[in-house]
């Protein structure tokens, strides 16, 4: 019996031993990284290591297309390589490709943070100087307009900058917007004039949307989406940083000249030139018409291929709109054909802008009519639903952001009468607010839950509510109220600055550009339109000492200067009554973009999401990769639900919404191509067989 029983034990340890065997080689298979993989996939069907014959691809009559030495000569070549990867131990090409992931992240860092800082810097550093900078020519009445000549362009040309840097590629249109940073710089420091001062704002705000599209654009080509996470994670860093600093740094600036503002930004921007010369010129992705040792003459053929006529619907569109906004009820009466006449002509060239965009594609009438062409927006990417969605949350929050830079500047300037720079330092509260958002962000996305979702309607429901506590806060006149509120919706806004950008390549692997572009659109578009509308109230709310012939309490600024001397020399009780005006007129400025917040909450239960850390989507990144022969290198790949994600969570629907979102395979992406191709020579056929052009080679004799 003790024998039975010391036998039986045995076989019990034996048995579970093999298990452990088993399972260790199970565990072991699934630890193989993918270049293991490929080897052991492709030394498995090797038809030499088979001991196979490879049969000749032979023709029906017997004779061979394609000789066998050098297939056998391709295969040991094959062969050669696989047996490279070593079978144990760590693998080094893993560990060769964690190095070039991290030498590039570093590169990136060092090439792209100072004109990215750059450009955040340049929206907020004027929000101090704003005043001292209108009181100098005397436009305090226009001051809107040193903001909107900034924002207007920066928004209107946000798509043309993405299609020029896929036809000409990242670095040459980099490089194209640094230049413009540097023109416009240069005329703003030197502005003998209101319009030149103007002009080179415009031009600044044309670089700044070149700039930031760019470099997000860049953060998002080839690298993963955790990749992109983690480095999308630092320059948000840099953006809060950079936002929160400027009107500071303006501050101080304008307390010996407002024009050191600029004349900061000219050496900055020359030295950055350089920098992304030397780092970044052999790592941007080329651009598909103009590479890398391209001559002059190819320069034209890809200018062709650019969608102009979409480009001038949009920025004319773009520009009437917020003309028009700009001057109602400020410059002229919301009744006068001047301010009609640009928002009915604007709203018709946007409408017609996305109508073109749909005729534009293959096989439309405009299509035919300019083959060589493509949409600078899809309509795909337009009409899609989460799409749409981001774009109404990035423009709420670029409507939030804007509002706090300028109109609390103003608000500490005009209604508590702080110099520049002490307003500008007051701003220094929206730091940790931003800090703590983008932290939360950044631990959502690349940590847990790994989701796009929860930062994004989180975000959503605090900017909101911080919003509409710092317009409560201006009526108070009580600093660390106003000052509490400014951190509350900063991290509200925070929350929202990456996870919109990973969510969009999430959802557009192959269409990165355009529908980045959209997203780098809205944001400033929104903060465009919020200031345009704020400034128009609250010049409307302060018309009683900005216009000629104003009487109530005795106060008429037009005849003794627009200007904030002309206040600080008004009796005692007189400046009381200007600065509650000045003090209502910035409460109801930040009432007018409530609106805007409230549609972005309600437009957040239509959101779906995307899943940064998936196993199955990397194994499908992974398989894609093998197939291309692209093993070890980053392709963007997710898991994405496009329907509501709330509803599919209370309805239990999730699992059987989610779906894979890779790139095109390379054997997809030259199917897809050729079918285009296709249709174009068939429409250039059809076209030249309607002018009466005979084909030659199906000429009868």
């Amino acid at each position: 019996m003790l024998i039975y029983k010391a036998i039986k034990k045995r076989r019990a340890e034996n048995q579970s031993g093999s298990e452990t065997v088993v399972n260790a080689e199970k565990n072991k298979e699934k630890k193989l990284c993918s270049h293991r993989q490929g080897s052991q996939n492709q030394n498995l069907s090797s038809p030499l290591l088979l001991n196979e014959p490879k049969q000749a691809n032979t023709h029906p009559g017997g004779i061979p297309l394609e000789p066998l030495q050098p297939q056998a000569s391709l295969e040991s070549t094959d062969i050669n390589q696989q047996s490279q990867i070593q079978t144990s131990g760590p693998c080094e090409l893993c560990k060769k490709e964690k190095h070039d992931v991290r030498v590039y992240r570093w590169k990136l860092i060092a090439g792209l943070l100072l004109p990215y800082f750059l450009a955040s810097v340049d929206l907020t550093i004027v929000a101090a100087a704003l005043p001292f900078i209108a009181s100098h020519f005397n436009k305090l009445d226009q001051l809107n307009w040193i903001v909107t000549a900034f924002t207007l362009t920066s928004t209107a040309f946000i798509p043309a900058f993405g299609q020029l840097s896929d036809v000409f590629g990242r670095h040459f249109v980099l490089q194209l917007a640094m230049f413009l940073m540097l023109i416009g710089s240069v005329l703003c420091a030197v502005a003998p004039s209101w319009g030149v001062l103007l002009l080179g704002r415009a031009l600044q705000g044309t670089s700044a949307s070149g700039i930031t599209n760019l470099i997000q654009i860049i953060l998002a080509d080839k690298v993963s989406l955790k990749d992109n996470a983690k480095n999308s994670t630092i320059f948000q860093f840099v953006a809060g940083i950079s936002y929160s600093v400027g009107p500071i740094i303006g501050g101080y600036l304008t307390n010996s000249n407002w024009r050191y503002c600029f004349v900061l930004t000219i050496p900055v921007a020359f030295f950055a030139h350089f920098i992304i010369y030397f780092l970044l010129r052999n790592e941007l992705v080329q651009g598909s018409h103009f590479t890398k040792g391209s001559r002059r003459s190819s320069f034209l053929p890809g200018l062709a291929t650019i969608d102009i006529g979409g480009t001038l619907l949009f920025v004319f569109g773009v520009g009437l709109l917020i003309l028009g906004t700009a001057w109602g009820g400020v410059t002229y009466p919301w009744t006068h054909a001047a301010v009609l006449t640009p928002l009915v002509i604007g709203s018709i060239l946007f409408i017609f802008f996305f109508v073109y965009e749909y005729l534009l594609e293959p096989g439309r009438i405009f299509g035919r009519l300019l083959p060589q062409q493509s949409p600078m927006i899809p309509t795909d990417i337009i009409r899609n639903r989460d799409t749409i969605v981001l774009a109404i949350i990035e423009f709420a929050t670029g409507a939030a952001m804007f509002s706090v830079f300028y109109f609390i500047s103003i608000y500490f300037t005009l209604v508590e009468g702080y110099e520049a720079g002490r307003s500008g330092l007051q701003l220094l509260y929206y730091i940790p607010g931003i800090g703590f958002g983008v932290y939360f962000a950044m631990f959502t996305c690349n940590v847990w839950p790994a989701q796009t979702f929860v930062p994004l309607s989180v975000g959503t429901v605090i900017e909101t509510v911080g919003i509409a506590l710092l317009t409560w806060a201006t009526t108070t006149r009580n600093i660390p109220v106003v000052s509490g509120m400014m951190a509350v919706a900063g991290a509200g806004t925070g929350m929202r600055f990456m996870p919109a950008t990973l969510h969009v390549s999430g959802i557009w692997p192959d269409r990165i550009a355009p529908a980045m572009s959209v997203m780098r659109f809205s944001l400033p578009f929104g903060g465009t339109l919020a200031l345009t509308i704020m400034g128009s109230v609250f010049n409307n709310k302060m018309a009683e000492v900005f216009r000629h012939g104003s009487s109530s309490g005795g106060v008429d600024l037009h005849n003794t200067g627009q200007s904030l001397e002309a206040i600080d020399k008004l009796p005692p009780d007189v400046q009381d009554y200007v600065r509650n005006l000045a003090k209502n007129a910035v409460m109801w400025a930040f009432i007018s973009i409530i609106p805007i917040m409230a549609i972005s909450l309600v437009a957040v239960f239509f959101l779906g999401n995307v899943w940064i850390k998936s196993k199955k989507a990397k194994e499908e990144a992974e398989r894609k990769a093998v197939e291309d022969g692209k093993v070890g290198e980053a392709i963007i790949s997710s898991e994405v639900i496009q329907v509501p994600f709330l509803w599919a969570l209370i309805t239990g629907t999730v699992e059987a919404n989610k779906y894979i979102s890779t790139p095109l395979s390379k054997a997809e992406k030259e199917k897809q191509a050729h079918a285009v191709l296709e249709e174009k020579n068939r429409l250039r056929a059809l076209k030249k067989h309607k002018a009466g052009v005979v084909d030659p080679e199906n000429a009868s004799p």
